[in-house]
């Protein structure tokens, strides 16, 4: 029987936040990873770190993302300090592209739907006040390297997005967590918990882990081992589809929705919203819409090879916000999952842990609860 303070079950990018935070704090921290080569939504990432437009009808997460972008800076510089890997994290702002005077039109009617949403909130307001409708001109204007298609009728732009390496964070993540004697199985794939005698008893194909609490943070795996612990967490799949193409010289600072230039060089073109399971292949049509897409923001991205292409599954909730719970039933059990994981990452490492550590619910976090889906 291996014992734990706390119990992580889940290595993506949100369970190793969740797991470095809880070991900044001097817990005795066991991580649990299935291991294996899958393409999930930590390894098939896009990369953004997002606050525009994040939040409509339910204000909290709004200022939990804006919170969460404004602590990214000292994040990404303290995981460098400790680990010697480099994110690659930048904030240059960041775009969502309209094709078309309807789609210009809808989207901002939706940031002032979200304005007025979050008018009563200082920190939700700040995040609004900083994400503006930009015509094609006034686009063109702050990427002057790369010609607009003419299709493009503007954007909505915000200096506060901004988008990474999320393979670096993984590993910066792992690092990090290694270093501070964390016990780390990467390979254990979690079958069964059970709870009693205030302990929770977790077994996996091969070993048994015991520990005073327990957080779920497997995406997909969650539903099934959070019903064993009394709570019923409504998640599905969702596939994205993303490719990338040859690398070329420097012609982009700002990420797009739809697509970013690395910092090797690439682009990255995306991302499908398909409701297929668990498929996570590619297809064809998928492919060429997301090409056809992307040539009409930049027709120069027509000259470029492209070299792969992928697909991986989001963990998707109803609403594509996050869940934050413990379970009722199963005091110390706790359920963090969120589509957001690489913007959320610094509150996750935070936030979240002092949470899971001390038991100190952060305020409105009852709007992240599961119940907000009981019919």
């Amino acid at each position: 029987m291996n014992t734990a303070d706390i119990l992580v079950i889940g290595g993506g990018v949100i369970g190793a936040a969740v797991a470095y935070g809880l070991a900044e704090r001097g817990a005795q921290v066991t991580l649990l990873d299935q291991g294996g080569i899958a393409p999930n939504a930590s390894r098939g990432n896009f990369g953004l770190v997002w606050v525009q437009g994040k939040g409509l009808g339910m204000p909290r997460y709004a200022q939990w993302t804006l919170e969460a972008a404004q602590t990214w800076p000292k994040f990404s510089a303290d995981l460098l300090e400790e680990t010697g890997i480099d994110v690659d994290y930048q904030q240059p702002g960041g775009f969502e592209v309209c094709l078309g005077e309807e789609e210009f039109s809808l989207r901002k009617a939706e940031l002032e739907q979200l304005r007025q949403e979050t008018a009563n909130c200082v920190a939700n307001s700040v995040g609004i006040d900083k994400c503006e409708m930009l015509n094609s001109r006034n686009m063109q204007e702050l990427i002057p390297e790369m010609r607009l298609g003419d299709f493009v009728s503007g954007a909505s732009f915000s200096t506060l997005d901004g988008h990474l390496n999320p393979l670096l964070l993984l590993s910066a993540l792992t690092a990090a967590i290694k270093k501070s004697g964390t016990s780390y199985y990467p390979d254990q794939q979690v079958e069964s918990i059970s709870f009693r005698n205030d302990c929770f008893d977790v077994q996996t194909t091969t070993e048994r882990f015991s520990a005073k609490k327990v957080v779920l943070a497997c995406g997909l795996g969650i539903k099934t081992l959070a019903s064993q612990i009394g709570l019923e967490i409504p998640i599905h799949p969702q596939r994205g589809q993303i490719l990338v193409t040859e690398r070329t010289l420097p012609l982009l600072a700002q990420p797009f929705v739809t697509l970013r230039q690395t910092v090797e060089g690439s682009f990255m073109i995306g991302a499908s919203h398909e409701d297929v399971g668990l498929d996570c292949g590619t297809t064809l049509d998928e492919i060429r819409r997301l090409a056809r897409h992307a040539v009409q923001v930049f027709p120069e991205l027509s000259k470029l090879q492209m070299v792969r292409c992928w697909g991986a599954l989001r963990i998707l909730t109803p609403d594509s916000k996050p869940i934050y719970v413990e379970s009722e039933n199963c005091p110390g059990a706790f359920v963090v999952t969120s589509h957001s994981g690489i913007t959320l990452a610094p509150l996750h490492a935070s936030r979240i842990s002092h949470w899971i550590a001390e038991g100190t619910t952060p305020e409105g976090f009852e709007q992240f609860h599961s119940r907000r889906f009981d019919a």
